[in-house]
């Protein structure tokens, strides 16, 4: 993968998060989002995640599965308990 082409996945990833902070910044101070408003905020966070696991992939030269996204997820098994002695 090439400097540009890293780049070019950066700045995408980038526009993406700065669309979501402008669209959150947008909305009324001190108030829940409505529906209508919370919807865009999923589409715009769904786009996000989109481009970054295209980024993944193309950095990792892993194809896009349903396994290999459950691998980039934090492990849900709980830590065990620290020794009380």
């Amino acid at each position: 993968m090439s400097a540009e082409e890293i780049a070019q996945y950066v700045a995408e990833v980038q526009a993406a998060g700065n669309t979501i902070l402008y669209t959150i910044g947008s909305f009324a101070p001190g108030t829940k989002p409505t529906e209508e408003q919370a919807a865009v905020l999923l589409n715009l966070i769904a786009d996000l995640a989109t481009k970054a696991l295209l980024a993944w992939s193309a950095a990792a030269g892993v194809p896009i599965t349903v396994d290999s996204v459950k691998g980039l997820l934090p492990n849900p098994t709980p830590l065990t308990p620290p020794d009380p002695e």
